[in-house]
């Protein structure tokens, strides 16, 4: 499982980075990223639609997600805050390290034209 300091929280730090201009997109997958002050390591939280199933359905996937991210959180950048948000396919897990290493790419361009 997903290590607890790994873990994305607050709603606060969720409303946050879901409004990030750091989106990524998978086929079944959007990822938004936002760099934080406030955190040494990587934090990831997940939001799973309805329209993938009921609250057990939700949750299983949600669970598959967070064991999918604790192996690729080295593709995030340190001080990251990321939601990552499942929108079809209950089998989305499999797209985590595509998606984190386009969420890196994307901070980091986005740091050069700062």
């Amino acid at each position: 499982m997903l290590a607890v300091k790994n873990r994305l929280t607050s709603r606060e730090d969720f409303a946050r980075t879901a409004r990030s201009s750091i989106k990524a997109s998978t086929e079944s997958l959007t990822g938004y990223l936002l760099k934080s002050d406030h955190t040494t390591e990587p934090r990831v939280g997940f939001i799973v639609s309805r329209s993938l199933g009921g609250a057990v359905i939700r949750h299983q996937i949600t669970r598959k997600l967070r064991h999918a991210t604790r192996d690729s959180l080295n593709l995030l950048p340190d001080h990251s805050l990321v939601v990552v948000r499942a929108r079809r396919s209950p089998d989305a897990f499999n797209e985590i390290p595509s998606l984190f290493q386009s969420l890196n790419q994307r901070s980091q361009k986005s740091v050069a034209h700062s």
